[in-house]
């Protein structure tokens, strides 16, 4: 039956059952959690019919949890001339790039700003 001008195909709106029960985030939902988690990893960990893998993985993840994960060192491996812009560079620096003189071994390529410049350009 074909509804007249302006008059809705569901007067009443959305039913009642469709709308969604949650209302709390995934982070709260996550948080409510936690207490019955750490009680499961405990218990992973401390019973002898667990791997030793699976102990270990339940220790590791308890231990960072209560006191944090351990700090990743990171290393930048380079001279100084790469770490500079190259509006921040000298015409000497400037030429002794373009010349070749400055850079890492001679089979890997220049990085100047983020282009990547061969050696072998003629």
């Amino acid at each position: 039956m074909p509804w007249k001008k302006g008059q809705s195909g569901n007067p009443s709106g959305k039913r009642k059952h469709l709308r969604p029960a949650l209302k709390k985030t995934i982070t709260e939902l996550a948080r409510d959690a936690s207490p019955e988690a750490i009680k499961t990893l405990i218990t992973v960990m401390t019973s002898e019919k667990s791997t030793m893998t699976a102990r270990a993985i339940a220790a590791d993840r308890i231990l960072d949890r209560a006191y944090g994960k351990a700090p990743q060192a990171v290393a930048v491996v380079g001279t100084s001339t790469f770490l500079k812009r190259a509006a921040d560079m000298t015409d000497d620096e400037l030429a002794a790039i373009a010349a070749g003189l400055i850079g890492g071994k001679d089979d890997e390529p220049l990085l100047i700003e983020g282009e990547v410049i061969s050696r072998d350009q003629d």
